[in-house]
């Protein structure tokens, strides 16, 4: 699809990343550019500035396909998930991401951390501004948008917490277009037993929450170019 002017910034930090010990920030270096790797894979024409590792335990990227943000932003937090297993599953690695949606207005040689705009202006504070167990927010041009995703954030959050290291992974395999049959074969598992991973990781529900999520991004970027298609003709 044809970019509108509008972008998402995806903000990130990995919680808890003081505790990890210095063989496992080495595995999360490698946890997190893998997931990097799968969102180019997922869009190869999606990226404006490539995702980029901060301090060692910070990130940022930014799309030209905003619509995707919700589903990159799984990707990521099912990747540590899958990478860091444990046996509590509400201690496992995770990250707070924000998502800020808009336009942007700088971002000299796609380097993201040195942009500015709109959508950066609204990612990064509400990365700040997360409490508790918050770990996904979305901030658009739109209230309504953003009042309605607040809902879908906090119940993926509930989700996604609750995954396991496996089921994370038959999420990602979901979310890079992986059939059943070959997610079985890259994971060594039978077909059954990733059907069972996804029904029990809620991936119908993802499914849907990201169509929302998509379906909710292009009716307003529709209804913005509808609006600046009327005022040129007025002039």
């Amino acid at each position: 699809m044809k970019n509108s002017g509008l972008y998402a910034v995806v903000t990130g930090d990995i919680v808890g990343s003081s505790k990890l010990k210095t063989s496992q920030r080495s595995r999360l270096l490698s946890v997190l550019k893998s997931s990097f790797n799968t969102i180019k894979d997922i869009l190869p024409d999606g990226i404006r500035a490539p995702f980029e590792i901060h301090r060692g335990d910070s990130f940022q990227g930014v799309l030209s396909r905003p619509e995707r943000a919700l589903q990159v932003a799984i990707a990521i937090r099912a990747g540590l998930r899958h990478g860091f297993e444990t046996k509590q599953r509400r201690y496992a690695l995770d990250a707070r991401i924000a998502v800020g949606v808009g336009s942007i207005d700088f971002l000299p040689a796609g380097r993201g951390y040195e942009g500015d705009g709109e959508a950066f202006r609204r990612s990064g504070p509400i990365l700040d501004k997360m409490k508790g167990d918050q770990r996904l927010l979305i901030r658009t041009p739109w209230q309504a948008v953003d009042a309605e995703l607040d809902i879908e954030c906090a119940l993926l959050d509930t989700l996604i917490n609750r995954w396991s290291g496996e089921q994370a992974q038959a999420i990602l395999g979901q979310i890079r277009g992986l059939t059943q049959e070959m997610a079985a074969e890259e994971f060594g598992v039978s077909q059954p037993a990733v059907r069972q991973r996804l029904k029990s990781a809620g991936g119908w529900a993802i499914e849907e929450l990201c169509h929302r999520h998509e379906q909710l991004i292009h009716e307003k970027e529709a209804q913005g170019l509808i609006i600046k298609q009327n005022k040129a003709r007025s002039l």
